[in-house]
């Protein structure tokens, strides 16, 4: 008879059921006939790094949308972005003062293209913090 250990292993149990449930589609919401349940995470702040305050918020929607998916409705949990740029704009220049970059010498076309990859390098950190 095999006894259980005294160690609770989570990333094994959370690795075997994220896979399950990915596999079957969990994570995906087609419209359909079912009435609809949506709720959009507030944007992530301009570091893309998650503190106390997110994991709260997470968890009270995370229980909600479960709640409604339990109850037959279509759910859609959708994470918010920073669709004006204002904060990401502000992080990027700071980022860009530290490496002795002065935003006005750059074209805009060069200052965009920073721009983007900042907030893409900020939006995959604060993704990824939300699947794990």
């Amino acid at each position: 008879m095999e006894l259980l250990s005294k160690n609770f292993s989570h990333n094994e149990a959370e690795l075997k059921w994220y896979q399950h449930w990915e596999s079957l589609g969990y994570f995906k919401s087609t419209p359909d006939e079912r009435p609809a349940y949506t709720i959009v995470i507030p944007p992530p702040n301009v570091t893309g790094v998650l503190h106390m305050g997110h994991a709260l918020n997470n968890t009270v929607q995370d229980v909600l949308v479960r709640r409604a998916k339990m109850r037959g409705y279509n759910t859609c949990w959708v994470p918010g972005t920073d669709h004006a740029s204002i904060a990401t704009e502000a992080k990027v220049v700071a980022m860009l003062r530290e490496q002795g970059i002065d935003k006005n010498k750059l074209s805009r076309d060069e200052f965009l293209n920073m721009l983007g990859s900042g907030k893409k390098n900020m939006a995959v950190s604060f993704f990824n913090s939300l699947e794990n």
